[in-house]
């Protein structure tokens, strides 16, 4: 009798055991592993879209491009002191204003009052070794696109230099994802301005004299980018020119030894324009907006309004842009 009280209580005894190691081998596979052998995630600021097709045709560049560029953008933010993560961004229109307003500086003069300005392109430079145009000057969309935009593909040489001698005016950084991010002007000392934009960073300082083919900085993807590419833009006294009149970017040259521009000239093809945008309507989608509200509202048809804009289904975003004419 004894000894069977003694292999009953053994029994019990082994199986508690048996309870304990299964509860705390179920605990030890629930726990989370060891802070040291966690994998945090790496953070991307690549401002890609996603859409393998607007991304190749605003930029032309490869992720892995854009990825080096985000590197370049970190090396910079802590000695500028600007865009850092606590920081609130400016808002889209707050950021183009304040671009007007750079680019409008000096402006005292009409085209219709200026005196015509020669160009000795022989000492200008082209301000990227990169020979693809990835978006025009002239209309996009429903908006004049104001400058020349060159592609930034994987690989290639980067660096952005002065188009022509002149003074740094201005060093801004607007934001990663407003307006054009890190952008540096200059003004060339005859009414001509130039500005770079999209930086990935600079290696000047307002005041700086360059020459021509002096280096400005980095080209990136900062900004309102969807891609590594330079925005280049020249102005007269305020008056936007279309870079490509001026440099032959595909051959990495100009259009002629010499140019001349014509105040009447930039008149004329500005005015042009002008009246290219009058003849299109656009809307900017609004909370609570539906098609047939906006075709009642530009007196068109549901249909038309689909077809001017590409709509297959029915539904439309808040901040869509649509085509109304």
């Amino acid at each position: 009798m004894r000894l069977f009280g003694s292999l009953l209580l053994f029994a019990l005894l082994f199986s508690a055991c048996a309870v304990d190691k299964n509860v705390a081998q179920k605990a030890l596979e629930n726990a989370p592993a060891p802070q040291e052998n966690q994998i945090a995630q790496p953070e991307t600021e690549s401002e890609f879209t996603g859409n393998d097709i607007i991304d190749e045709a605003d930029a032309g560049n490869s992720e892995i491009a854009a990825n080096d560029v985000t590197a370049a953008d970190s090396d910079i933010e802590e000695a500028d002191g600007e865009d850092s993560d606590g920081e609130a961004e400016m808002s889209q229109e707050e950021a183009d204003a304040e671009l007007a307003a750079d680019m409008a500086e000096g402006d005292s003069a009409s085209l219709q009052t200026l005196p015509k300005l020669t160009l000795d392109m022989t000492t200008a430079f082209v301000p990227t070794a990169s020979r693809r145009i990835s978006a025009p000057y002239g209309i996009r969309t429903y908006r004049m696109h104001r400058g020349v935009d060159m592609g930034l593909c994987h690989g290639e040489d980067r660096t952005i230099v002065a188009a022509f001698t002149g003074v740094v005016t201005k060093v801004r950084n607007q934001g990663r994802r407003k307006g054009y991010g890190k952008y540096v002007i200059l003004d060339h000392g005859n009414g001509l301005t130039t500005l770079y934009a999209h930086l990935a960073s600079w290696k000047v300082n307002v005041g700086d004299t360059l020459q021509a083919g002096d280096t400005i900085g980095v080209g990136g993807n900062t900004g309102r980018s969807f891609g590594a590419h330079l925005h280049f833009e020249m102005k007269y006294h305020g008056n936007y020119i279309d870079p490509s009149s001026i440099f032959n970017f595909e051959e990495g040259t100009f259009q002629s030894a010499l140019i001349t521009l014509e105040p009447q000239q930039l008149l004329a093809v500005e005015g042009e324009y002008q009246k290219e945008l009058s003849k299109h309507r656009y809307y900017k989608v609004r909370r609570g907006d539906c098609l047939g509200k906006i075709a009642r509202k530009y007196g068109i048809s549901v249909t038309r309004l689909k077809q001017l804009n590409g709509i297959k289904g029915n539904t439309i975003r808040p901040g869509q842009v649509l085509r109304c004419s």
